[in-house]
């Protein structure tokens, strides 16, 4: 009898305990699932719509979006490099729509076209171009310049074409 009653005694204390672990425990859960959430929307977020690389550069657009009132279009990148340390320049950024109408880039309102990459280290860029007409919802070719250079060959820069075709613009 001695011991059934040391052993519920027993159990009872470690249920006790138990419970006020647990609380706990649900705490910490809840912090962490906020953090997973949160970490789920940015991965949402920089899903790219297209990519490109070429010479050691990696393009990814992850937005493209159509302001109806101000009519123009904004392009959204992450660029990422392979090679240690690299300094670029981005010119002659152009879009054509299906129409065959030309729009040049509003530097003034649009990201640095001088910037600097470290290795495997995105960086978030934004294009705007201005007096968009008829509001197309297919951009039939992006496209730009790019000059890179690398702190080892900082006279000779690499010099590269990039295009972008058929990309879909979400109007608001």
């Amino acid at each position: 009898m001695k011991k059934c009653l040391l052993l519920s005694t027993l159990f009872l204390g470690l249920n006790i305990y138990a419970q006020k672990e647990c609380d706990a425990f649900k705490l910490e859960n809840a912090t962490l699932t906020t953090e997973n959430q949160y970490l789920k929307k940015i991965l949402d977020i920089n899903k790219p719509i297209v990519e490109v690389e070429k010479d050691n550069l990696l393009f990814q657009i992850t937005d493209i979006k159509g302001n109806s009132k101000d009519k123009n279009i904004q392009i959204t990148f992450l660029v990422a490099t392979k090679t240690e340390y690299l300094s670029l320049y981005l010119k002659d950024f152009s879009i054509i729509d299906l129409e065959g109408n030309e729009y040049k880039v509003d530097f003034i309102k649009s990201s640095s076209a001088n910037t600097e990459l470290s290795q495997n280290v995105p960086l978030k860029l934004t294009f705007l171009f201005n007096d968009i007409k008829n509001q197309p919802l297919f951009l039939k070719l992006l496209k730009f310049k790019v000059v890179s250079k690398t702190k080892k060959y900082a006279v000779n820069g690499f010099n590269s074409n990039f295009e972008f075709r058929d990309l879909k613009v979400r109007w608001n």
